[in-house]
């Protein structure tokens, strides 16, 4: 039998807890993977009209942890965004302002927004052109990234790229 996140998890996870200090949301996880797709969390009955066949469909857990759940929706977005890239080298560069000038980038963001994108974008351009690099002209395609996964306002947080490198490519 292959060894699933979900057998380990059915097999250990108690005497884990009980030794270990977890919160609350580190347990409801674990117990979502140890019932998703089990009589646990219910089931849906298909039924053949034309021969009476059943088959049962138990239910999924859904919680953003379970690599059953969640692991399929991964895949399928990293697919996709695949499948928008050009077949060529690409890479992700980032360039941060220092603190220090937020305060300038609050009271003008259009000129700093402006300023941030030229510097960045020739500093690129004449680093690529130079031999010892690339030796080459480059496309490059810029976005600004002012908000945190948390949305905590981080001014600004320039990504200067011709493409975004995704895992396994």
């Amino acid at each position: 039998m292959e060894a699933t996140l979900q057998s380990i998890f059915r097999s250990e996870f108690e005497s884990y807890r009980k030794k270990h200090g977890l919160s609350m949301d580190q347990i409801k996880a674990a117990q979502a993977i140890i019932d998703c797709q089990s009589e646990a969390l219910g089931h849906e009955e298909w039924v053949c009209r034309n021969d009476g066949h059943v088959e049962r469909q138990n239910h999924s857990c859904r919680h953003r942890s379970c690599p059953r759940c969640n692991g399929s929706q991964g895949r399928e977005w990293l697919d996709r965004i695949k499948s928008k890239l050009l077949p060529c080298d690409h890479y992700h560069v980032v360039f941060t302002l220092p603190h220090e000038l937020n305060e300038i980038w609050h009271y003008n963001r259009g000129w700093c927004s402006d300023k941030l994108f030229q510097a960045t974008a020739e500093t690129l351009r004449e680093l690529l052109r130079d031999e010892r690099y690339l030796g080459a002209e480059v496309g490059l395609l810029s976005s600004l990234h002012t908000w945190g996964r948390t949305y905590i306002f981080h001014p600004p947080h320039a990504c200067a790229c011709n493409r975004h490198r995704i895992a396994g490519r």
